[in-house]
């Protein structure tokens, strides 16, 4: 997500000129656009670019989660079995997933990974529009769409009636509420509503460390989603008629959301960046742990599916082992033959 609050504020020039006993400025300071309006950065200092990161992170985690997706969706028909609700709802997190690193990729060409006064003016309200608005909105919904999908898993597994359902059915109402809430205050939260990405427009926004707060408030309850959702599967498949070492493989798939949980956990710590005034530059931590919750929450959903795939790929293999161990066996026991008539004569 991207704030649009990184209009930088320069500080008025000085007449002053630093004796050269002065020590020299951090330029990794948060202070970089006022030294570079005051002539104080060393000549050799390149400019700060973290988009790169930003991008290969982000390209990386899609990447990922399209392999296990695919893989997922392979399993299920290789199987002979039809798609459900909680596949869909993947797929389309998925959808989301790609075009939230379009958004992406495109602030980053126009400069994003940056600091303010080293894009170009005409760029900030496109990157502000872009990233801060439309970006965020599809992130928001693509973190929550992907969770969803493994807790509709869980209620398709789930007894009726029982507790783990009602806890199923408690995180994925709560979450979609409170993060569907969050996508929707990103537009109304100035009005009229071109001031989100246009401040030099009239009109009030809220107070932003409110909705800060409120976006933190909604990461750290994703991440508890999230290790709720991840240890269910202890409770339900641990009553099953299964070998324990099965029982341990199946749960411990389908608990790499706590990963996820995780990432949501660090991810939300980087949402007061949303204030600063150089978040083109700071907030690349916050877009690389949101692509790593995403990413990291596609592939959990699917572990568990992929996880009997590569049983029976393992198991076929060990099948035609041991056929071909037991061939080569009865091959070495059978006896020798006796030479023909013609050899036994020439003999």
């Amino acid at each position: 997500m991207i704030s649009q609050n990184f209009i930088p504020q320069f500080l008025p020039p000085r007449h002053t000129t630093p004796s050269p006993s002065t020590k020299p400025p951090d330029p990794s300071s948060t202070e970089y656009c006022d030294l570079k309006a005051l002539g104080l950065l060393p000549p050799e200092y390149h400019i700060p670019d973290g988009g790169p990161t930003v991008s290969r992170t982000i390209w990386f985690f899609l990447a990922f989660s399209t392999v296990f997706l695919f893989l997922r969706i392979y399993c299920k028909k290789w199987r002979s079995r039809g798609l459900w609700w909680d596949d869909y709802v993947l797929i389309f997190s998925w959808l989301m997933f790609i075009a939230s690193a379009v958004i992406c990729q495109l602030v980053i060409n126009l400069g994003f990974g940056r600091y303010p006064c080293d894009i170009p003016p005409s760029h900030h309200p496109t990157i502000a529009f872009v990233g801060a608005t439309l970006g965020s909105c599809i992130t928001i919904l693509t973190i929550v769409w992907s969770k969803t999908s493994f807790a509709i898993t869980i209620l398709r597994l789930s007894p009726s009636g029982s507790v783990l359902r009602n806890i199923a059915w408690f995180v994925l109402v709560s979450m979609n509420t409170l993060m569907i809430v969050q996508a929707v205050v990103v537009w109304v939260k100035c009005n009229p509503i071109s001031k989100n990405w246009d401040l030099s427009n009239e009109g009030t926004c809220w107070d932003v460390h409110a909705t800060n707060y409120y976006g933190v408030f909604c990461g750290v309850f994703s991440g508890v989603c999230d290790i709720v959702l991840a240890l269910l599967p202890w409770r339900l498949v641990w009553g099953l008629q299964m070998r324990k070492k099965e029982k341990l493989g199946v749960v411990v798939g389908m608990s790499m959301g706590v990963v996820a949980g995780v990432w949501a956990f660090i991810k939300s710590s980087k949402l007061v960046l949303l204030g600063s005034k150089n978040f083109t530059y700071e907030g690349c931590l916050l877009l690389i742990w949101t692509s790593a919750e995403i990413g990291t929450t596609i592939m959990a959903s699917c572990i568990p599916v992929l996880r009997v795939l590569f049983k029976e790929l393992h198991d076929n293999h060990v099948e035609k082992q041991n056929s071909k161990e037991t061939a080569d066996s009865m091959n070495s026991q059978q006896p020798l033959s006796w030479p023909s008539s013609r050899a036994h004569s020439a003999v």
